[in-house]
């Protein structure tokens, strides 16, 4: 074989790199081409006149997120990954029978980074001032922590992922006795949610979140734990549609939308956004019942993060007036008017926060001391 045969394949290989070093280069030229779902504008070469010493890591960062066809070949790659290797990426796990999961919540399912005894009593002794501070303006005080979904559908994890050994040493099971000690009323979904899988979806596949029936199911034990008699939400939805697109599929898929099941909510007209709008992300969204008369209660403040989006619709179709606030700490001082400092009834205050996020509850009771 000559001395040239023998280069010919690394001469191939090194034509077809810059080709297509050239072809995603010029492509960024076609209109559309270099958009992409994330990564900000190009940065400039001149900041405040003088020339950007951290040009050449912006830029090579801003163009690794803007070349040509970008979300096009994540999404081709994703699909092999996941459908060929089974796996995801750094942010994503793909499970079984098409499931994904956040792979923040892995250090939970297997038991890798526990919270220390020291910090679950933190987690308690906050709960319980920011309860104290609640019933001393009049209103029931309830904890609400989201599963992770992985604590629901263990089984749909990936097959060579281990689970911890003693689900009772999790740290939402270690942190309940210690509420009970305090006297802090709380809300277990977890056996309800358990149950309720055998029959249909409670959380979204390629989601993080429980899905409308799920939290459906959340609302139900939140309102009977708190002795609130209501009859709104006492039978399953059954009516699902497909146009639901998942927080994970779209890290997975940037590009080409891969729609979820979703159960239909059919709550009627009982209520209207008055702030923050219908954005379900908002820190901080007000809604009013319609009607003139009021099912249920008067008023409920609820502190979420973005597992209480699908509780929204619930608490406000059931409340004179609901108030949904993201904020960290609390803002239990909603419970007065901010100008006079007077107590603004309200029949229920919910805390809500993912199993994932269980180390937040530290210091959240700050606005307590201020």
């Amino acid at each position: 074989m000559t001395e040239k045969r023998k280069n010919l394949p690394a001469i191939l290989f090194i034509g077809l790199f810059f080709a297509l070093c050239v072809f995603f280069s010029l492509g960024m030229l076609l209109p559309g081409a270099a958009d992409a779902a994330e990564g900000g504008d190009m940065p400039h070469l001149l900041v405040d006149g003088r020339i950007s010493e951290t040009y050449r890591d912006d830029f090579e960062e801003w163009f690794s997120k803007h070349f040509a066809y970008r979300d096009i070949l994540v999404d081709a790659f994703s699909v092999l990954k996941e459908k060929v290797f089974h796996t995801g990426n750094d942010q994503v796990l793909v499970g079984q029978d098409g499931f994904l999961f956040f792979d923040e919540t892995l250090a939970d399912y297997t038991g890798s980074d526990p919270m220390t005894d020291e910090e679950l009593n933190d987690a308690a002794d906050a709960l319980k001032n920011l309860s104290d501070y609640a019933e001393a303006h009049g209103a029931k005080f309830l904890f609400l922590c989201a599963p992770n979904k992985n604590t629901i559908y263990p089984e749909k994890m990936p097959a060579l992922t281990k689970c911890a050994a003693d689900p009772d040493a999790s740290n939402l099971s270690r942190l309940l006795p210690l509420l009970d000690e305090r006297g802090v009323l709380y809300a277990d979904v977890r056996a309800a949610l358990l149950e309720a899988k055998e029959e249909r979806l409670v959380y979204h596949k390629r989601d993080t979140h429980w899905n409308n029936e799920g939290a459906r199911i959340a609302v139900n034990a939140v309102l009977e734990k708190a002795g609130i008699p209501l009859d709104l939400f006492g039978e399953p939805l059954e009516k699902m549609t497909r146009d639901f697109r998942g927080d994970l599929d779209s890290l997975l898929y940037p590009r080409t939308p891969r729609f979820d099941d979703e159960y239909v909510l059919n709550l009627g007209d009982r209520f209207q956004y008055v702030t923050g709008g219908s954005g379900l992300m908002n820190l901080d969204i007000v809604t009013q019942q319609v009607s003139d008369k009021i099912i249920g209660m008067g008023r409920s403040l609820v502190f979420r993060d973005s597992f209480g989006s699908a509780l929204i619709p619930y608490f406000a179709s059931c409340s004179g007036s609901a108030r949904f606030h993201r904020a960290l700490p609390f803002r239990i001082d909603l419970l007065e008017d901010p100008e006079t400092g007077e107590t603004i009834d309200t029949d229920l205050v919910v805390i809500e926060i993912a199993e994932r996020n269980l180390r937040n509850l530290i210091s959240s009771d700050a606005r307590i001391s201020e």
